[in-house]
């Protein structure tokens, strides 16, 4: 049995290495920056290994930005299916919790519909895509009149809990939807996090740094949005971050909390965490500080990964981070999407891709 895992993990690591060489280019990406149309990126990516078997059935003049975007959305999730055939114990149920990240965009982005209700129903049902290993029932969540019809869809699912609260303060008349969205980040990440500490200590060392690192920075950005535009008091603040801690600690946290500008609480962040300070630093000096901010994160993020791909001979390490590194990628094409479809300065917009393909930049860790 020892001797058939052992098997198992050596075959999804190099099924990664496979998988990774066919992830775009610098040179791909800047060809699809200098594109046209929507029909165009569609015609280019069916030329790809990456993405030709997933849009050869879509005609290329017919290519809608959602439909298209939508069909991104699903390669990832098709690859993901195929590794759970060899994946059973711990390591399955880390990667589901990990495909928990595309369940919670689903569910938040239902719970944003049911406020607006912008689209048809049928037309919300094509922008969902089934997750492997998720209880969510799109059609009663679809069916939902208001957000506790939306609850009462989730009773059977592990989002009911931790949403009854946030649910019962939207109806009594709270207009945002972060405390919701919040909730349900939380129970997706710390489920996440807290896999890691079942896995073999080899491959807890290996994966600890990429998703932690990630916990910190979801930590900090999540204070930072709380402080800054919700206006929340300091205990308030914290009782929405997130339960689960990797370097960066409450009592950081605390001590930031002390700076009167944003200015003073990065200087006070960057006495514990430098690299962290500068990430925030240098988004929020930016015009768009907001959207640099979330970029700058992810980056942080993908090189991390990338770091962790290349460690140590194939393994689970090597497929949870090549699913990291795709998953970025979807972003990144789905933002080039968006910016030829809205005609924006190419060298701008590259700028704002997660990958850093205008400049090679190394990773700094804490």
């Amino acid at each position: 049995m020892l001797s058939t895992s052992k098997g198992q993990t050596t075959a999804i690591g190099v099924k990664s290495h496979v998988l990774f060489s066919r992830l775009l280019t610098s040179e791909e990406y800047w060809a699809l920056l200098n594109l046209n149309t929507t029909s165009e990126i569609t015609d280019f990516l069916k030329q790809t290994e990456a993405y030709k078997d997933e849009l050869e059935t879509l005609p290329s003049l017919k290519a809608h930005r959602v439909y298209l975007e939508n069909l991104l959305r699903s390669s990832i999730l098709y690859e993901a299916t195929s590794f759970l055939y060899y994946l059973s114990g711990v390591r399955r149920k880390l990667f589901i919790d990990w495909l928990g990240w595309y369940e919670a965009e689903h569910l938040k982005s239902i719970f944003r519909w049911i406020r607006t209700k912008r689209l048809d129903r049928d037309e919300m049902r094509k922008r969902l895509s089934e997750v492997p290993g998720s209880k969510l029932s799109y059609e009663l969540l679809l069916n939902s009149r208001d957000y506790n019809d939306a609850l009462d869809a989730l009773k059977d699912t592990k989002f009911h809990r931790v949403l009854e609260e946030p649910v019962k303060r939207l109806m009594n008349g709270e207009e945002s939807l972060f405390s919701l969205e919040l909730a349900i980040d939380n129970l997706v990440e710390t489920s996440l996090y807290n896999d890691l500490k079942n896995l073999s200590e080899k491959e807890q060392k290996l994966l600890e740094p990429m998703f932690g690192s990630r916990i910190d920075l979801l930590n900090l950005y999540h204070f930072h949005r709380c402080a800054w535009y919700f206006n929340m008091t300091l205990e308030e603040t914290l009782s929405r971050m997130l339960p689960v801690k990797y370097k960066v600690k409450t009592h950081h946290l605390r001590e930031m909390s002390k700076g009167r500008t944003w200015e003073e609480r990065i200087d006070r962040l960057e006495n514990f965490f430098p690299v962290y300070a500068g990430i925030f630093r240098n988004a929020l000096a930016q015009k768009d500080r907001e959207l640099a901010l979330e970029m700058s994160i992810k980056r942080y993020n993908y090189l991390m990964a990338l770091a962790i791909f290349q460690k140590g001979s194939p393994g689970f390490h090597t497929a949870m981070s090549y699913f990291i590194l795709k998953s970025h990628e979807m972003d990144d094409v789905i933002r080039v999407i968006e910016a030829v479809r809205y005609d924006y300065d190419r060298r701008d917009a590259a700028t704002y891709l997660i990958r850093p393909i205008i400049s090679e930049e190394e990773p700094k860790w804490q």
